[in-house]
């Protein structure tokens, strides 16, 4: 996995989260870990580094109402991960509505830290 500076820890997903383009509906992967300002996917596919999407994903967590979240990333990396047909892919959110960004904050809040 490519080394990159975080600015937000990241935090571990327990439920499975699975993203869509917004655009097209297709699926992308599902979210590894999540941040305030940033995710991990896990993808099936290879995605270009420095290209934009503009995703959507259900936020989801025990006490919480799913909360459909729409935001813009940039694709900052993508590696292979040790399983066939499998990449992990760094992105960093680029947009975000301030109601989306709220629960997104409150999510990461509770969730549990990922070990390095």
């Amino acid at each position: 996995m490519a080394a990159h500076k975080r600015k937000s820890v990241r935090k571990r997903v327990t439920q499975v989260m699975m993203v869509t383009d917004a655009f097209t509906g297709d699926g992308l992967g599902r979210i590894g870990n999540l941040s305030n300002d940033g995710m991990m996917l896990i993808a099936p596919k290879a995605l270009a580094d420095e290209h934009y999407f503009q995703l959507h994903f259900s936020l989801q967590a025990p006490g919480f109402v799913p909360h459909k979240v729409e935001i813009g990333v940039q694709c900052l990396w993508c590696d292979p991960a040790r399983t066939a047909n499998t990449f992990w892919v760094g992105c960093k959110v680029i947009d975000i509505s301030p109601p989306d960004q709220a629960m997104l904050e409150a999510w990461v809040t509770q969730a549990e830290e990922v070990v390095p």
